[in-house]
């Protein structure tokens, strides 16, 4: 429960989103309302998949109850609240995300096959969007480019330095940006047309990574852009946009299609540099047994 002793206060443009109107509303609601905001700020969610009769029942107040606290809380209408949750669930909010227990298996067994269901078929629904011509010139463009360099920031970067990771195994001048303890510039100095820049952005992305990719195409570097919907308007300067999918059956997006790409397309690199690739592939393995690194 919110803390009753809260005063009431301005809600600034800025700061206008359903949890901030909850918390400045919340002391001057009249306990039936309280009940009702104690279930919006701890599942949001559910605003988006409830109707007002439900969100009643769930809170243990009259559909009436829920209608004036939504008013209460600034919105014309539920319709105008439910709206509000709905973008920021597109935007990616986990906490938008989470609808609690409600509706969720029974069991973890059966939880599990939903979530990989769920993950299954982003895999599918991206494999059936993506472009034939796209992943062959983004093939061709990492196994020729002189540098390629990959870019991510929060989640992004994870995956940016999975592949970097397994690319560098088949080829030379893999960077993962930005380095530890080094700035972006000095990672996109000396960028040009020969080089490829691996730009991985999902959703809730950061304000530097828009500005990272200015950087780079006033340098004349190729940008391969991997993203979800949300972000594909944004690559028009990319010359080439892989899109996947990320919103699986939790309310924690999933990147295993974003996975699946990456991992599919530095094997395809690795066939299309040949003997090359192969030949520096045995050169780390023969000194993997040189170090004892490995077990």
């Amino acid at each position: 429960m919110l803390e009753e002793g809260r005063e009431a206060g301005a809600i600034s443009p800025a700061d206008a989103g359903l949890a901030a109107r909850v918390r400045a509303r919340y002391a001057e609601l009249p306990p039936s309302e309280q009940a009702v905001a104690d279930l919006i700020a701890a599942f949001p969610g559910r605003l988006a998949t409830h109707s007002a009769t439900e969100l009643a029942r769930l809170a243990g107040a009259s559909k009436a109850a829920v209608t004036r606290c939504i008013r209460r809380l600034g919105y014309a209408s539920y319709a105008a609240a439910r709206d509000e949750v709905r973008q920021a669930q597109q935007w990616g909010s986990p906490f938008y995300l989470d609808a609690g227990a409600a509706g969720a298996p029974s069991s973890p067994r059966s939880a599990l096959q939903a979530h990989a269901a769920a993950d299954l078929e982003l895999i599918g629904a991206t494999v059936d969007a993506l472009a034939a011509a796209d992943l062959e010139g983004a093939t061709r463009a990492l196994a020729g480019a002189r540098r390629v360099v990959f870019l991510g920031y929060r989640n992004s970067h994870l995956l940016a330095g999975y592949a970097s990771s397994q690319l560098a195994l088949v080829r030379s001048g893999v960077e993962l940006l930005p380095r530890v303890a080094e700035t972006l510039a000095g990672g996109l100095a000396g960028l040009g047309p020969q080089d490829v820049v691996v730009a991985i952005g999902f959703r809730r992305r950061v304000r530097a990574f828009q500005s990272a990719l200015e950087a780079v195409h006033r340098t004349g570097a190729r940008v391969l852009a991997i993203t979800d919907p949300t972000g594909a308007a944004g690559s028009v300067r990319a010359e080439w946009t892989l899109t996947c999918h990320c919103r699986g059956a939790s309310m924690l997006d999933s990147y295993v299609a974003a996975m699946c790409l990456l991992n599919f397309l530095v094997t395809q690199t690795a066939r299309e540099l040949g003997d090359a690739g192969r030949a520096r592939m045995s050169r780390i393995e023969q000194l993997h047994g040189e170090l004892g690194d490995l077990v």
